[in-house]
């Protein structure tokens, strides 16, 4: 537009003098003055469009360059990740005093206008008895410092703690309850282990494994315990009703997470890609002041919002109806465990949820060419074969009420939600 611009005005500038030469009008001061006025803008217009070559041509060398330096990182195999902090708030960190670390006082009666005895680092003593609770570190020591050496407690071989609550972590997401039930609390207020051997020899293989949690997520999946189904015994019953100790496996429910994954990935419309930035499951309503999150706005067809739960848009200060009913957990709060409850408005969910009917549309869509999508959406979405009995009312259902109705009742059977 600034070329044009340029052009339009040279060739009008031209047009003009001829016109004033040959008219005799160049000797009014008016027309002087228009002469003038013109060539001023003529310069303003050229120095803009200057500039603005100016600024591309810049743009153009930093994408190079930064391209050529992406081709090298990837060249070399290695992620390089780093953060700025730039909040605007009044923390302003370390690195303005050369990373010093600031001074710590002890707050008589809590009271921030009356700090006492200066607190040195350190961490709880009586949990590893080879290092000093607390650090020792030289007088000029930096923030840098304080961490490494609270890393170094943290992973230190004969910290038990670590290696305990790694393991009862793992277990209780197989389990549905950890040996010990307060995942985030070993001390005297939570609860006991049900089998302190266990927990004990579990973090020792752990620990002399390497440390790797895949490892230990393989040994326990192998375990006869996992193995076991969830079948009612009343003999063990009488003798443990809360299934404390184990005799069969726990009934449970898929997580909010993986239930709409699983829904996602049995409709065909599940997106696999890995990293990248998170999807938004809302609209923004006036975001200028007070954002509202309309999450009943949003498209459920949208491609972008098919991906793993994991890589979810969350806000804290509104949660996500839909996985709210599926108790997820709160995300404005630390939760140590999730709660598990049954209600009614969980079966509503999955029946009339926006989500769910479109799910279930592309779910029938899914399976429409099949010369029996019956069939083929019952194995599909429980992995085994329906029996005779439950292929004739799914049938007779999907003769009445349409494929899509149908897929909708397969996604609100127990099976489909729970692990058994």
């Amino acid at each position: 537009i600034p070329i044009l611009a340029v052009i339009t005005l040279l060739v009008s500038l031209f047009k003009l003098g001829i016109l004033f030469f040959k008219t005799k009008q160049y000797r009014k001061p008016i027309y002087i003055v228009s002469i003038v006025v013109w060539i001023l803008i003529f310069g303003l217009v050229l120095e803009v469009d200057i500039k603005d070559l100016r600024q591309r041509n810049e743009k153009e060398r930093l994408a190079k360059s930064l391209l050529s330096i992406n081709l090298e990182i990837n060249e070399l195999g290695i992620v390089y990740a780093g953060t700025v902090y730039s909040g605007s708030g009044s923390f302003k960190g370390r690195g303005h005093v050369g990373g010093k670390p600031r001074d710590i006082f002890v707050l008589h009666r809590g009271s921030v206008t009356d700090p006492r005895a200066p607190v040195k680092p350190g961490t709880v003593p009586g949990i590893v008895s080879e290092i000093p609770h607390q650090f020792n570190l030289p007088e000029e020591h930096k923030e840098g410092d304080r961490r490494i050496a609270l890393a170094e407690w943290i992973s230190h071989r004969d910290n038990t703690l670590t290696w305990r609550s790694i393991a009862n972590r793992v277990w209780h997401y197989h389990f549905g309850r950890g040996i010990v039930d307060t995942p985030n609390d070993f001390g005297r207020i939570g609860s006991k282990p049900t089998h302190p051997e266990l927990l004990d020899w579990l973090a020792v293989w752990f620990r002399d494994n390497g440390g790797s949690i895949k490892d230990l997520h393989r040994l326990i999946l192998n375990s006869e315990t996992y193995k076991q189904v969830s079948d009612h015994h009343p003999e063990n019953a009488t003798a443990d009703i809360s299934n404390k100790y184990l005799w069969r496996q726990n009934r449970r429910r898929l997580d909010a997470e993986s239930l709409r994954d699983t829904v996602l990935y049995v409709s065909g419309k599940m997106n696999l890609q890995m990293g990248g930035p998170s999807f938004k499951d809302f609209v923004i309503e006036k975001p200028q002041h007070s954002p509202h999150y309309q999450y009943h706005k949003y498209d459920p067809d949208d491609p972008s919002t098919h991906r793993r739960s994991v890589y979810r848009f969350i806000v804290r200060s509104q949660p996500q109806p839909f996985m709210d009913t599926f108790d997820c957990a709160d995300p404005s709060q630390l939760v140590d465990k999730r709660g598990e409850t049954t209600t009614a408005l969980q079966a509503l969910a999955l029946l009339n949820n926006n989500f769910m009917v479109k799910m279930s549309e592309r779910f029938a869509e899914r399976i429409s060419g099949n010369s029996d999508p019956v069939r083929t959406a019952f194995e599909l979405a429980f992995s085994r074969v329906p029996s005779m009995d439950e292929l004739v009312l799914l049938r007779s259902y999907a003769q009445r009420h349409g494929l899509a109705a149908t897929c909708r009742i397969i996604f609100n059977l127990n099976e489909f939600s729970f692990i058994d």
